[in-house]
């Protein structure tokens, strides 16, 4: 939860054009926080499904192709709104 807590926090930080090149590498350090974390949890303290069952490797993959693709539609539409000055 706090991760995705701070993904959005940088994605602000993007949209409002605070520190443009800091904001980006922030949002970047976040993404790849989340997704080794969740490996972590995973490979070494037994990480579960929402369902209770314990998560595998095959688990991981998927869970980072979602962020990935998450975090970069989010990445683009605060890149768009500080283009546009919407914020």
């Amino acid at each position: 939860m706090w991760g995705n807590i701070a993904l959005f926090a940088c994605a602000a930080l993007v949209a409002y054009g605070t520190a443009q090149g800091w904001a980006d590498l922030l949002f970047l350090l976040v993404t790849g926080g989340l997704i080794a974390v969740r490996y972590v949890d995973i490979t070494r303290f037994s990480g579960e499904t929402s369902d209770g069952e314990p998560a595998t490797v095959a688990h991981w993959r998927r869970y980072t192709v979602k962020v990935m693709l998450a975090s970069a539609t989010l990445w683009i539409m605060a890149r768009l709104a500080a283009s546009r000055g919407w914020m």
